[in-house]
């Protein structure tokens, strides 16, 4: 390539990103205060490993309103929970939008959820359907059993390796709390227990958990080219990995919602949320990626990864002492939730 040609295209690459910064800066106007931004990259040189304690620190140095800027996109984050409720519950009809990446724009089928929904129509019915129908207190009061249940589960197993000539020896604490968070989840959401009491996962539990890992694999192997816009043509997407992905999920849960429909016939609705997606889909006219996309929210899980946790060079663990003389007051009794006459179309 002719000399001059190369100089040219490299001042380019740091005279145009320099110009739209600039006249993005102007155009926003005042903003709140924050870190210092670098040319083109913003904060992201600045941004640690665990988010939420960088934001806390900036807090601290610049006050609960503060600019971020990744890449050449600003983010305002609030560190105060009346300034949260202020911009998701009083000003949610100018705030509820969400930019969404190129990730998020395939996992969200162009936010056909909740969570990456732009406001509008679609937005308020989801919404309407959230607050009215699945995060009710009724319904939250009524999946209480199953919470209780999962407790007890845990406590028995916990039991189980406190006795057995394990006496004395102690146990990795996350094992035993990660199990509950599992199937708390799994129960609530598809109304399933993919795991046994032993802790042996079944065919379908191994499909969630490894659709759920590769989800969180796909989604945090973002490149730079995501926050800054113009260099995303160096970066292409792999667009079969996302439809690989979305078609294994859809397979497993229309799958688990056909279960959920024989059942339905046979012994009418009960709490779990895919019963009451199923049998609320045509009165808020949901779509099949609306009712796939409120029961996997891809972005809101309990699973623990790089980044949202911090993991100890030790794990946590403890020696475990049964206190009471009976044995059979550590058994689990399981717990089956009962139809909802309420929800149910043949009651």
């Amino acid at each position: 390539m002719d000399a001059s040609l190369l100089l040219s295209v490299s001042i380019a690459l740091v005279a145009i990103p320099l110009s739209l910064a600039l006249l993005n800066r102007l155009r926003l106007g005042r903003l709140p205060p924050g870190p210092r931004p670098w040319p083109v990259l913003g904060n992201l040189r600045q941004i640690k490993p665990v988010r939420c304690r960088c934001f806390q620190e900036w807090a601290e140095r610049y006050g609960p309103i503060i600019s971020v800027w990744f890449g050449s996109g600003l983010t305002v984050v609030v560190n105060t929970s009346e300034l949260a409720r202020e911009v998701l519950k009083e000003n949610d009809q100018q705030l509820a939008d969400r930019p969404r990446n190129r990730s998020t724009q395939r996992f969200s089928r162009n936010g056909q959820d909740l969570i990456w929904a732009d406001y509008g129509p679609h937005y308020i019915k989801v919404r309407k359907l959230c607050n009215l129908e699945l995060f009710t207190p009724k319904r939250l009061e009524a999946l209480r059993p199953i919470r209780e249940d999962e407790v007890s589960a845990m406590v028995e197993s916990v039991h189980r390796a406190a006795t057995a000539g394990n006496e004395g020896k102690p146990m990795v604490v996350r094992n035993h709390l990660s199990m509950v968070a599992f199937n708390n989840i799994t129960r609530l959401a598809f109304g399933k227990r993919f795991m046994n009491d032993n802790g042996e996962v079944d065919e379908q539990g191994r499909e969630f958990k490894t659709i759920v890992n590769n989800g969180i694999k796909i989604g945090a192997s973002l490149s730079v080219a995501e926050f800054i816009w113009y260099l995303r043509w160096l970066c292409p997407l792999n667009e079969e990995l996302y439809k690989t992905h979305n078609e294994r999920r859809d397979r497993l849960t229309k799958k688990i919602i056909d279960e959920h429909a024989k059942a339905l016939k046979e012994s009418g609705a009960k709490q779990h949320f895919v019963d009451a997606l199923f049998t609320l889909r045509d009165q808020y006219n949901l779509s099949d990626d609306t009712v796939i996309g409120l029961l996997w929210p891809e972005d809101i899980n309990m699973m623990e990864s790089p980044g949202l946790v911090t993991f100890m060079a030790t794990p946590l663990q403890a020696v475990a002492k049964p206190r009471l003389e009976e044995e059979e007051l550590y058994k689990r009794v399981p717990v089956e939730m009962s139809p909802n006459p309420d929800l149910d179309p043949h009651g």
